[in-house]
């Protein structure tokens, strides 16, 4: 008897990885038909930019085509599968493309289950994997007669038609995991992601990768990590200053170390502002500056706090539900600040002249929109695993459900209207 439910539990613990193999190829396929449709639009678009700059991309000519653009990983990809594969290029794009959407798929997935594993202590596989694929498709919800372009001034965890950013995202999940082991190890704590890094040294190691990978990927990822780290750390060296508990030494070594773990990329970061704004790059002839409050969001905002109701109903739902959530745990209270240090760049940061309305400091809120999405999701899968008796519970469960619900039926009616689901 024994031997049977050893057996049994063996099957039930595999059955969420079938789950994930499932739906991680639902999404490439969908990635890839709809990659294929943006190639084809007679409308240019951010896909045809990249998809041409990775064509000409020569080794003879490296040293251009990274001046031009100072981050390639995705174009690298997309060169690799012309030369070795002998792909033509729109399916080359077109299977990168799907490729990352099938690793942000794994990422989001890990990233929940291991975080549902911490809050309730019981595998709840088979519903992370459901809700990181609903992650891969949402988008804001869509109310025409406010905005009629569903992304523009309310943006999105996946602007599927960014190739650079879409690339960016599993690496950045990383990046976060790692973050926030780190965090739960100065703390004296076991870490929640990578509890198999015995040695912290390594994990600084992963973090300082994983970071500088991001920054060759799409350097506005880190544009939103690094101040909302920072953010992170002084309020808890100040909070350990005001309770004089001894801990602000603690806290100062800590902030030291993760910034010399950041320097690598801090680095590259200073050569890429170089190759963008001084030495004839893509942005030379404009540069970086401050505009009044919310100024450039306009540009596409009718109103802009109803757009930030639009693009996220569900995580507004889930912060104001479980606020204490949001506070206490470490990943939560990073995920909040990634967000707000994010959107606080946008609000104030752009780039002048023609590349004004192309909002490019967006991208930073969007990275933090993606963080906090994805631990929304996870405590979402959480309270309903382990959710207590009662009508308020129940109702804050099914609501959380129905709005995620309807952030990807939005995601479906975007991608729809070309097509674009087989």
């Amino acid at each position: 008897m024994g031997e049977k439910s050893r057996t049994f539990d063996t099957g039930k613990s595999q059955t969420k990885y079938a789950l994930a193999a499932f739906l991680a190829i639902v999404l490439f396929v969908i990635i890839y038909k709809y990659t294929l449709n943006e190639l084809g639009s007679l409308e240019l678009n951010d896909l045809q930019e990249h998809t041409a700059h990775a064509e000409d991309i020569y080794l003879d000519r490296l040293w251009s085509a990274w001046l031009k653009l100072p981050y390639l990983f995705w174009h690298l990809c997309v060169k690799g599968c012309i030369k070795f594969l002998v792909m033509p290029v729109e399916e080359a794009a077109a299977f990168v493309c799907g490729g990352f959407a099938l690793l942000n798929y794994y990422a989001t997935f890990y990233l929940l289950d291991r975080t549902v594993s911490k809050l309730t202590g019981r595998d709840a596989g088979l519903m992370s994997g459901a809700a990181a694929g609903m992650l891969g498709l949402v988008q804001p919800l869509y109310m025409r007669w406010f905005n009629p372009f569903q992304y523009e001034g309310q943006f999105s965890i996946n602007p599927m038609f960014n190739p650079t950013h879409s690339a960016v995202k599993p690496i950045g999940l990383l990046c976060f995991m790692a973050a926030v082991d780190l965090i739960l190890r100065y703390k004296e704590k076991d870490g929640l992601y990578f509890s198999g890094i015995r040695k912290v040294k390594w994990l600084y190691a992963l973090f300082a990768v994983l970071l500088l990978f991001s920054a060759f990927t799409k350097p506005t990822f880190m544009f939103m990590l690094l101040p909302a780290g920072a953010l992170y750390l002084l309020a808890e060296l100040a909070v350990s200053l005001c309770r004089k508990d001894g801990d602000a030494k603690k806290v100062w070594g800590f902030m030291w170390r993760m910034a010399c773990a950041a320097m690598p990329s801090l680095l590259y970061l200073l050569i890429e502002y170089g190759a963008f704004y001084l030495w004839g790059g893509k942005e030379s002839g404009t540069h970086v500056a401050i505009y009044p409050f919310l100024e450039a969001w306009r540009l596409y905002s009718p109103s802009v706090p109803k757009s930030v109701v639009l693009s996220m109903a569900f995580p507004i739902w889930m912060v104001a539900t479980n606020w204490r959530y949001f506070v206490d745990s470490v990943e939560g209270r990073l995920s909040a600040v990634c967000y707000a240090a994010g959107t606080l760049e946008f609000c104030f940061v752009v780039e002048t002249g023609g590349r004004l309305e192309h909002l490019n400091f967006a991208w930073c809120m969007m990275s933090g929109m993606l963080l906090i999405w994805a631990i929304c999701a996870a405590r979402l899968v959480a309270v309903t695993v382990s959710c207590k008796p009662g009508k308020w519970q129940g109702l804050k469960v099914t609501f959380g459900w129905m709005l995620l619900a309807l952030h990807l039926f939005s995601g479906l009616y975007y991608i729809s209207p070309a097509q674009y689901i087989i």
